[in-house]
C-alpha cells in the first residue's frame, strides 16, 4: 500500500515524488519507458547520451531573484543551484523577413529593442507587459481569454503581435491559431521576462540529481513498467494495474500522462477528463550532426525562432509539415558549452500534422516521408546558411508518430490538450490528480513546478 502512486516519470511526476518524499510519504513512480524524463528524456547511442526534447530551460534568472519559479523550485527540492550546472544563453533571436528581435535574458534590453523598432507601439507594449505581470495566470478560476484579442487591445502592429506570439506559441501553445491568454502569460514570462539556460551536459545529470533526492528519501521508481488500467470503484481509483501483472493500491494517484490519456486508462472513464479534446499541434524535429561548429556557418544564437512569411501562422499544416516557420537550436552556443557532446548539433523543428503522420504505415512509406522532410529542411537551411548541407555527417528525426509510440500521448502532441485542468484535481474521482502539460504548466521549469504545486495543494 502506497500513499501516492505517480503515473509517469516525467519532470512533473519526478518533482512531485521528491516533494512528497520529503514529507515522509510512501511514493512509487511507474514509467513505461526505460529512461526517466518523459518528453525531456534521453537515450544512449554508443557511448553518447542524446537528449530527446531539450532546447532550453526557460525561466532562467539570476540566483538572487527569490520569487522566480526556478529559484522557488530549487528551494522546494532542496537543491543548490550549482548542482544542476546551469549555463545561461548567449543570445537567441526572433527572425522575421521584416526585422529581428534579440533575446539575451535581459528584458530591459529586449524592451528597448521593441521601442526602437516600433516607436509607435512603445506605450502599448509597456501597458501590455504590465497586464501580463498583473495577471494571475495560474489561478484555477482565471477566465479564458483570447491572447490575440488582448494583444490587439494594446498593439496596432500586426508584425509586433506576430513576433511576440511566435516564440510563445512555439514553446507552449496547445491550440491552433489563437492561445489562452493565461497560457500566453506563463510562457511570455518564462521566455521574454526571464530567459533561457540549459543544463550543461543535458538532461541525464539533471534528472540524476532530482532522482537522487527521491531515492535518498525512500522513493521507488519502476522503469519499463506500464500502467494498463485504473480500476474505479465508488468514485475513486481503487487499484492501479500494470503490464507486469501487479495490482497496486494507494491513497492517491497522480498522473502526468495527460488528462485524456489518464481517462482512457480508467475502467469507468471520468466524464470530465474523457471530454478533454486531443491536442491538434504536432512537431517534427531533426537533430543534425555537423562536422564543424554551427557558428562557423553563421548560426551564432542559442535558439532561433525563424518565420519566413510576412505573417506568423500556427495551425496543423495541410501537408506533412509546415516549413514556413522553424525553431533552430544550437546547444553548443550556450555559455560554457563549447566542449559538450552536442556542440556540433543543430536541432530544426517545424510544425507537423499529427493526423498525416499517424496515418502513415511503419516501414518504407514512413521512412520516405521522414527523408522528404529532412531533405526539405536541408534545402531550406542551405539557402539561408550556405555550407550547411556539406557539413552534415548524420541526422535523426522524431515525428508525432514517435511521440505517440514512446509516450502514449494522444495524437503524439507535446503540449497536450487545448483544455487545461488548472486546479489539478478531478471532479469525478476524489483521489485522482493531474500534473504537467494538461494542468497548464509548460516548459522544463513549468513542469517541475506543476508537480510540486499539486503535491503542495492536494497531497500534503
Amino acid at each position: 500500500m502506497y500513499d501516492v502512486i505517480i503515473i509517469g516519470a516525467g519532470l512533473s511526476g519526478i518533482s512531485a515524488g521528491v516533494r512528497l518524499s520529503y514529507y515522509g510519504r510512501k511514493v512509487r513512480i511507474l514509467e513505461r519507458q526505460l529512461y526517466p524524463g518523459g518528453l525531456n528524456s534521453y537515450y544512449e547511442r554508443g557511448d553518447r547520451t542524446v537528449d530527446v526534447g531539450l532546447h532550453a530551460l526557460t525561466n532562467f534568472v539570476p540566483e538572487g531573484v527569490r520569487n522566480a519559479p526556478l529559484n522557488t523550485f530549487l528551494r522546494q527540492m532542496r537543491i543548490r543551484r550549482h548542482e544542476l550546472d546551469l549555463c545561461p544563453q548567449t543570445f537567441s533571436e526572433i527572425i522575421f523577413p521584416q526585422c529581428s528581435l534579440r533575446l539575451d535574458n535581459d528584458f530591459a534590453a529586449f524592451a528597448a529593442q521593441v521601442e526602437r523598432l516600433f516607436p509607435d507601439e512603445a506605450a502599448g507594449f509597456r501597458r501590455l507587459c504590465e497586464r501580463i505581470r498583473q495577471t494571475d495566470a495560474l489561478s484555477p478560476t482565471a477566465p479564458e481569454l483570447s491572447a490575440r484579442a488582448i494583444l490587439n487591445e494594446y498593439l496596432s502592429s500586426s508584425l509586433l503581435q506576430d513576433m511576440l506570439l511566435c516564440p510563445v506559441m512555439l514553446y507552449g501553445n496547445p491550440q491552433a491559431e489563437d492561445m489562452d491568454f493565461n497560457q500566453f502569460c506563463i510562457i511570455f514570462r518564462s521566455v521574454i521576462f526571464e530567459g533561457f539556460g540549459r543544463p550543461r551536459h543535458g538532461m541525464k545529470p539533471f534528472l540524476d540529481c532530482l532522482l537522487k533526492r527521491f531515492f535518498d528519501q525512500g522513493g521507488e521508481l519502476s522503469l519499463g513498467v506500464e500502467v494498463t488500467r485504473l480500476i474505479v470503484r465508488d468514485g475513486r481509483i481503487a487499484a492501479v494495474v500494470t503490464d507486469q501483472g501487479e495490482e497496486l493500491h494507494a491513497d492517491a494517484v497522480l498522473s502526468c500522462a495527460g488528462a485524456l490519456e489518464t481517462a482512457r486508462l480508467c475502467s469507468i472513464p471520468p466524464p470530465e477528463l474523457a471530454s478533454f479534446p486531443a491536442g491538434p499541434i504536432g512537431f517534427c524535429e531533426t537533430m543534425f550532426e555537423l562536422n564543424r561548429r554551427p557558428r562557423e556557418l553563421g548560426l551564432e544564437a542559442c535558439v532561433i525562432f525563424r518565420n519566413c512569411q510576412e505573417r506568423f501562422q500556427f495551425s496543423p499544416p495541410a501537408k506533412d509539415v509546415d516549413l514556413s516557420c522553424q525553431i533552430i537550436c544550437m546547444p553548443g552556443n550556450y555559455q560554457q558549452c563549447d566542449d559538450i557532446a552536442d556542440a556540433n548539433t543543430v536541432r530544426v523543428s517545424v510544425l507537423a500534422s499529427p493526423a498525416r503522420w499517424l496515418a502513415l504505415p511503419s516501414g518504407a512509406v514512413y521512412d520516405k516521408a521522414k527523408s522528404n522532410v529532412v531533405n526539405a529542411q536541408i534545402a531550406l537551411m542551405e539557402a539561408w546558411k550556405p555550407g550547411f548541407a556539406d557539413a552534415i555527417v548524420g541526422w535523426e528525426m522524431f515525428t508525432p508518430k514517435t511521440i505517440e509510440r514512446f509516450t502514449g500521448r494522444v495524437n503524439g502532441v507535446i503540449y497536450g490538450s487545448p483544455r487545461k485542468l488548472r486546479q489539478g484535481a478531478s471532479d469525478d474521482l476524489s483521489n485522482l490528480f493531474i500534473c504537467g502539460a494538461d494542468q497548464g504548466f509548460l516548459g522544463i521549469v513549468g513542469a517541475l513546478m506543476s508537480g510540486a504545486a499539486i503535491a503542495n495543494r492536494h497531497l500534503l
